[in-house]
């Protein structure tokens, strides 16, 4: 219990941290302790929205990731590994292109079409990674990488049709907060906080999922429920966080291994840690790609990647396919 504690408190301070350097890094040095008019309309137009942006878009991503890899019992699922951010940028690139937008395109037409296509790519996934019910890490992996593969071609497409939505289609191939405002904050801020308590929510019912089917159902949890609503949820949060940030990969597949080496695999205790060190991470990544090459930005999907890929190649090294409590 102990440890516990200390663990929130680092990642309290951890968070405070991140955040400082957020609000006060960037083209113009802001002084947090001595404001002036200029400073406090950066801070409150520009900086603040964005951190929030980062930091909900981090944590429904780190969120999401834990829940693939608990629905399929495996460390290496991730929503960018399995295709379902392409499919998410796929339907919100759709929305840009032929014109299904309105003037709150961020909560309605793009985010619409953006929840759709990460819906079918999950559904393609389930369909072509599966066989007699058990899902193998490297079909998983497979059928992942040709969804997202074949979904990136079509926004390609959709990309040689664009014209003056073409900017915006690159934003959502490279990722980023450069373009954060209240609106695209609010977005973030609105559904996925209840994304977590739903998630939350279920905990016990997915710690029960990972003993097996059989298992679960002796003990009165309904399986297919409990995954159709983990599968759904996980599908939303990547379309919110592509509609607010674009593609940005390797968030989940990073932090809630981290967790679970620290803490195991009980969602009640990883469901929670995983969305605010996630969130935490995404704002220290997005702080790295204002500052390396100030002025200029690094794609935020870069510097994840960085992180990331090192990790994947350990983890598919390592895996066993063994994901117990």
């Amino acid at each position: 219990m102990r440890r516990f504690f200390l663990s929130w408190a680092i990642l309290f301070v951890f968070f405070s941290l991140s955040l400082f350097l957020a609000l006060s890094t960037g083209p113009v040095r802001i002084s947090l302790f001595a404001l002036s008019a200029r400073d406090q309309s950066i801070l409150l137009n520009l900086r603040l929205p964005r951190a929030l942006s980062s930091f909900f878009v981090g944590g429904g991503l780190a969120l999401a990731g834990a829940v693939f890899q608990g629905l399929f019992r495996n460390p290496l699922a991730d929503s960018y590994l399995l295709g379902i951010s392409s499919g998410a940028s796929l339907g919100a690139a759709a929305a840009l292109v032929l014109g299904f937008t309105s003037p709150l395109a961020m909560f309605t037409g793009v985010s619409f079409f953006s929840f759709f296509g990460s819906l079918l790519a999950l559904s393609l996934v389930f369909y072509f990674g599966s066989r007699d019910g058990y899902f193998s890490v490297f079909r998983l992996l497979l059928s992942g990488l040709g969804v997202g593969l074949f979904f990136s071609s079509l926004v390609a497409v959709l990309m040689i049709m664009a014209e003056e939505e073409l900017k915006a289609l690159i934003f959502f191939f490279m990722g980023g907060f450069s373009s954060a405002s209240w609106e695209t904050a609010w977005l973030a801020i609105a559904f996925v906080p209840i994304c977590v308590l739903i998630a939350f929510y279920y905990a016990r019912e997915l710690n029960v999922l990972l003993l097996g089917e059989e298992t679960a159902l002796s003990s009165g949890v309904s399986t297919k429920r409990i995954q159709a609503i983990y599968a759904v949820l996980a599908a939303f949060l990547t379309s919110v966080s592509v509609s607010v940030a674009g593609l940005i990969g390797f968030v989940g597949l990073i932090i809630p291994h981290m967790v679970r080496m620290a803490f195991g695999a009980d969602h009640r205790i990883l469901l929670p840690f995983t969305f605010l060190l996630g969130g935490t991470f995404l704002v220290l990544c997005d702080t790295i790609a204002k500052m390396v090459l100030a002025p200029s930005e690094l794609p935020i999907g870069v510097v994840t990647s960085l992180f990331g890929v090192p990790i994947f190649l350990y983890l598919l090294k390592k895996e066993r396919g063994e994901y117990d409590l």
